[in-house]
């Protein structure tokens, strides 16, 4: 009895397996082999989500927007989940080390052009020449100079998505007030000369009874409004540098030494010596922190007519209320600026490269680009956005875009990065204002970076 129950058992078991076989078989054969439009059909999603991070730094607000474009670029790619991961400025640098030290790098991160080598040399970034080309990207649309500070050993490892880039400002209400121009000052053209701007400043300089710097009598130890406000040792990367590349020379050599004991570089060193020792129309680091501090943002106490700054400045002059004029950097031989693009890479290490690259692609690409613009902040790197960023910015902001075909293309290396942001300031800034032996503070600066 029980070996008879235990033939049926296996019988019946045999049986159900054939049959669900069968239908297995008749499923699969009436299936077609793909199915692409079903997702459009039905709204069902047949593609295997994938779930991957980005990162990048910024304040509360500018991860918000960031994350604005994160469901817009889902919305789009549905299969794809992207998880924001944000972090302010210190930290983020801090963390992305950590990340690489540790093989937990998000998939797609933003990143500085400034860190290029440094985090190249990690090994953190995955190559994009390959994937840019079999993806058909058009970087005919991102300018040449931009580009180029996201390359390392002539490979691209980022694109640029947004960047800031380098004017001269000027304030109209005080050009436009009779008794704070009683020369009749002009305002700057569009390309300035620095013969012209020094013409300029000298009209707007001030003293407490109403004296230019070019008439008789002028009290320099009395000032009360300067035409101009510099400061070439504190600002090396975004307004000394390119006003030597104006001139024919270099911040750095080639081979990461200091290129600043050369005719061409002295001569523009020796300038910004002579309008603030000498002539008195700039005003001296000890005048710029009796100013608030910060250089780019001068010309918002009302006592300085013109300045350098960058285009993130505009929010700063008009919550000041300051009517302000824009035009490109002063000229030497050539107009020259700095623009300072962030970028987006893909991790060397991702695990879901096609996913990492739809998203670098779609925030670097035109569709990203241009969802960019339409949030009014950011200046967007690539030119299919230009007009709905001007359109949303305004006619005003059309010079930002322009500027950048006036982009030097001077990657950062490590040695730079010390340049700059460790030694130069304390060695430079005085003696770039007249206050110290210029050649010695090369010679120290020269030795600092070997």
């Amino acid at each position: 009895m029980k070996t008879k129950r235990k033939w049926l058992l296996g019988s019946l078991s045999l049986i159900l397996t054939l049959v669900l076989s069968l239908t297995g078989c008749s499923q699969a054969t009436n299936k077609p082999a793909a199915e692409p439009n079903d997702s459009a059909g039905s709204g069902a999603n047949t593609a295997e989500p994938v779930s991957i991070t980005y990162s990048q730094w910024g304040t509360a607000e500018e991860l918000q927007r960031v994350q604005e474009l994160l469901d817009q670029f889902m919305d789009a790619n549905p299969d794809i989940e992207v998880k924001l991961e944000g972090k302010d400025w210190g930290s983020y640098w801090d963390g992305l080390t950590a990340n690489a030290a540790g093989g937990t790098l998000p998939d797609v991160f933003k990143t500085s052009y400034a860190y290029i080598e440094k985090y190249a040399e990690l090994g953190i970034y995955k190559e994009l020449d390959t994937l840019l080309a079999d993806g058909g990207f058009n970087l005919d649309n991102i300018d040449d100079s931009l580009l180029g500070l996201h390359q390392y050993q002539d490979k691209q490892v980022s694109l640029p998505i947004d960047g800031n880039v380098i004017v001269w400002y000027y304030n109209k209400g005080l050009f436009n007030d009779a008794e704070r121009n009683p020369k009749n000052a002009p305002t700057p053209s569009l390309e300035p000369t620095w013969d012209e701007i020094i013409e300029i400043a000298t009209k707007m300089t001030i003293d407490k009874n109403g004296k230019s710097a070019d008439e008789e009598g002028f009290d320099a130890k009395n000032i009360v409004q300067w035409g101009m406000s510099i400061s070439p040792g504190s600002s090396m990367d975004w307004f000394l540098e390119p006003e030597l590349w104006s001139n024919g020379a270099k911040l750095m050599n080639e081979d990461g030494s200091l290129a600043l004991d050369t005719p061409e570089a002295k001569e523009v060193m020796e300038l910004f010596i002579d309008v603030t020792k000498n002539k008195k129309i700039n005003t001296t680091p000890a005048q710029i922190e009796g100013l608030g501090g910060q250089v780019n943002l001068s010309i918002t106490t009302g006592k300085v007519a013109m300045n350098p700054g960058g285009n993130w400045n505009t929010t700063n002059y008009q919550e000041a209320g300051i009517d302000y004029g824009v035009t490109y950097l002063p000229k030497f031989k050539t107009t020259q600026t700095v623009v300072q693009p962030a970028g987006v890479a893909i991790s060397a290490s991702t695990k879901h490269e096609e996913a990492a690259y739809k998203l670098l692609s779609w925030l670097a690409g035109p569709e990203g680009q241009i969802a960019l613009a339409k949030q009014g902040y950011s200046l967007p790197a690539n030119k299919e956005a230009a007009d709905t960023y001007v359109e949303t910015a305004g006619e005003a902001n059309q010079i930002f875009l322009d500027a950048q075909k006036f982009g030097i293309i001077s990657p950062f290396t490590v040695k730079k990065t010390d340049l700059v942001w460790t030694y130069g300031e304390q060695t430079l800034k005085l003696p770039l204002s007249g206050e110290g032996d210029l050649d010695a503070a090369i010679s120290e600066l020269a030795a600092q970076i070997k």
